[in-house]
């Protein structure tokens, strides 16, 4: 379902976004990029729907590249697919860093970070060799509800450690939450990126609407999906903000399983000397549900990766399954994820940079410029005015987080390469 595939890793960032881009901003954002995915859907499935009607099984559009190369030919599915590829590899990435912190609150040995991530490695990499993940695919509905549990259990305990500061002096709790940004204008980029990536489906959209018996359907299943996940996301980003305010922790099982005294140890003492109430069921619980859907989720998102790679015309007969051609690619690609959870201890850096980098392309550019090229091919109908000003809106608020997004982001990974 749209939901199964929307929901994922990028609910862990959303709770810090307010502490960098305030929490009246982030809302707002949150609001429009729903509202984005909503249109940018509609866009698709209009050029999506038009083009399958006017053309046999042979020639309709199954995958998202198959849209890239009945705008542009060639260029246009290179471009889809080197979107595709980046994002997914980013995300991995991301489930990598993620499933080493939970491996690290789980055991409690103090372990560190890196250890893990080479225990988890060679057991995702058998995940990764499977020629047939069909199992793992049936069994994805347990990890969307595990990451439903997740976001659920984030949103409670954050409640209930409100009354941690609702004890401390009134000029104390005003310091604790940003209602606008802190950080300046550039800290906004990568608030948007993250919520790109949080929203992030359109890749998924084609593979849905095949799979339905009335594929015109698609913009009410989409705009449903868009509904649940959108309230389910603010629960997360506001009541989880609202909990633990600008000393939330990069890690959130940091701030789920330890509390500041007061407002001088939260804004100006290291975590570890944090001596309010402690906690370690629930983040363990978190830790746990988080966990089931990371590894569930990280060999489906790379065998897209694959697929793209094998698919193309170049790569045959040399990469076909179950070759050693095919092999050593799945294992480079796995250790390019590796390599960048090595280098890159904070989630949110890593999942912003390659939001901001892919989300625009995915999200906006394609449906909307692609989308109106194949209407064009074929003879269809051309939005309004109104709609195409608005299309024009959404298209400056992709490139803000391409540009500025981009750059945030990067000096995030600088930032982390120095130890700051």
């Amino acid at each position: 379902s749209l939901i199964t595939a929307i929901i994922g890793a990028g609910v862990m960032a959303l709770p810090q976004l307010p502490r960098k881009g305030g929490l009246y901003p982030s809302v707002g954002f949150t609001l429009f990029s729903a509202l984005l995915m909503k249109e940018c859907g509609g866009a698709f499935h209009k050029a999506h729907y038009a083009w399958n009607k006017y053309h046999d099984k042979n020639n309709q559009l199954k995958v998202f590249e198959d849209f890239g190369h009945a705008a542009m030919g060639h260029p246009g599915a290179l471009l889809v697919r080197i979107s595709v590829i980046g994002w997914f590899i980013g995300l991995c990435s991301g489930y990598l860093i993620l499933i080493a912190q939970q491996l690290q609150l789980i055991s409690g040995m103090g372990w560190n970070y890196r250890v893990w991530i080479g225990i988890m490695s060679p057991v995702l990499w058998l995940g990764c060799m499977l020629r047939d993940l069909s199992a793992i695919a049936k069994l994805m509905p347990v990890g969307v509800m595990a990451a439903v549990g997740c976001c659920l259990l984030m949103i409670c305990k954050a409640y209930k450690d409100v009354d941690q500061w609702g004890t401390w002096p009134e000029e104390d709790q005003e310091k604790i939450h940003s209602y606008w940004p802190t950080s300046g204008f550039m800290a906004l980029g990568s608030v948007v990126a993250t919520l790109f990536g949080a929203f992030g489906v359109m890749g998924n959209i084609p593979a849905v609407a095949d799979e339905m018996r009335h594929p015109r359907k698609l913009p009410r299943a989409l705009n449903s999906a868009l509904g649940v996940v959108m309230a389910l996301y603010l629960g997360v980003m506001v009541i989880g903000y609202w909990g633990y305010g600008d000393f939330i922790r990069p890690n959130i099982l940091e701030s789920l399983s330890r509390s500041p005294a007061n407002a001088t140890q939260a804004f100006t003492m290291p975590y570890d000397q944090w001596t309010g109430q402690r906690s370690k069921l629930i983040p363990v619980l978190v830790a746990w549900c988080v966990l089931i859907n990371l590894i569930m989720s990280y060999p489906l998102n790379m065998m897209c990766v694959f697929v793209s790679i094998q698919s193309l015309d170049c790569a045959q007969p040399s990469l076909n399954p179950g070759t050693a051609g095919n092999y050593l690619m799945r294992t480079g690609l796995m250790s390019v994820t590796v390599l960048i959870a090595i280098a890159i201890e904070n989630f949110s850096v890593v999942y912003s940079l390659f939001a901001a980098i892919t989300g625009p392309i995915q999200g906006v550019f394609v449906p909307i410029i692609f989308g109106s090229m194949i209407r064009s091919k074929i003879g269809a109908k051309h939005s309004h005015c109104v709609r195409r000003i608005f299309h024009a809106i959404i298209m400056a608020f992709a490139t803000f987080c391409l540009v500025v997004g981009t750059m945030d982001a990067a000096n995030g990974v600088i930032k982390s390469f120095s130890g700051n």
